[in-house]
């Protein structure tokens, strides 16, 4: 899973695309149940619901009930980016992927570059548009198209089915983060790890790439957190790539989780009822939030 463990976890669903507002359809809906926890502080009477979300989804999912009950209990409901925001506003999307520009893949990619290009054209995927950006953008296009093809799409991904329920009922809609935040510690990932990551996946069998996301999926509709770690922690990169991986890997996860769990503690000390709803991973990659927020006191459920 080392090619998914970061495409999916910053926002692969918006690269060079706009997408507009969820929108509800009459099909027979299936509930799921991902990821999701009550914190609590004793002492202010604070409370904030953890739910855990992925970005792209099959269109006839629904919640459960506690789910509903608690984001009615609350009055706003926190995000990492408020996506249906960010589709409306192409400008601000547009600077943001200015982060991830090169000046040419192909010398960028070196040697690398003729093969991967010639899979993406084999999977009907490749545009010349692609050789201004960097392999980050390449692999979350390829993930984009993995999604599809497994039947999950970005317009029906949680975060937007929670954020239309939300806005419905009037809930203030906070940001955790921004996009231009994200994009950056895209565009800070390593280079040589960005090829090897983008290679990696073209030379896995599709097949094998579908599989690897539907049991990503699976997982999380489940609330699987064990398997959701199995599949963070369970490959390896080449030893020569080992500090590329662990400095990248803190800015992906270690870092944002504390920032995250720094504002969710804000919202309990001030005795606020809030609804949070970040990436699943961010509860299973260490240190992660829920053990943050045990360390500062906070009782987790």
């Amino acid at each position: 899973m080392k090619f998914f463990r970061f495409a999916i976890a910053v926002l692969a669903a918006v690269f060079l695309i706009t997408l507009s507002g969820c929108a509800l359809n009459s099909q027979k809906k299936e509930t799921v149940n991902p990821p999701f926890f009550k914190v609590t502080d004793e002492q202010t009477g604070g409370v904030v619901y953890l739910f855990g979300t992925i970005h792209a989804a099959p269109k006839n999912i629904d919640f459960s009930d506690e789910v509903y009950e608690a984001l009615d209990e609350c009055g706003a409901l926190a995000v990492e980016i408020d996506l249906q925001e960010l589709d409306r506003d192409e400008e601000r999307l547009y600077n943001a992927m200015e982060l991830l520009k090169c000046d040419n893949a192909a010398d960028y990619m070196g040697g690398d570059y003729e093969k991967i290009r010639d899979s993406f054209e084999n999977l009907g995927l490749y545009n010349s548009a692609f050789d201004s950006y960097i392999p980050a953008v390449w692999s979350s296009l390829l993930t984009n198209k993995i999604t599809a093809d497994c039947g999950y799409y970005a317009e029906y991904g949680a975060d937007r089915l929670l954020l239309s329920y939300a806005k419905k009922k009037g809930l203030e809609i906070r940001e955790l983060e921004s996009v231009e935040q994200q994009y950056s510690i895209n565009a800070a990932e390593p280079k040589e790890l960005q090829i090897y990551l983008l290679k990696s996946s073209v030379e896995t069998d599709y097949e094998v790439l579908k599989e690897q996301m539907k049991g990503l999926y699976a997982a999380w509709s489940e609330g699987d957190c064990a398997a959701l770690e199995r599949m963070l922690y369970e490959d390896e990169v080449p030893e020569n790539l080992q500090d590329e991986y662990d400095f990248y890997f803190a800015q992906m996860y270690e870092l944002r989780q504390r920032a995250m769990a720094e504002k969710i503690a804000e919202y309990l000390e001030n005795g606020e009822k809030v609804f949070v709803a970040v990436g699943a991973m961010h509860y299973v990659a260490t240190p992660d939030i829920l053990d943050l927020l045990r360390e500062r006191g906070f009782q987790v459920a």
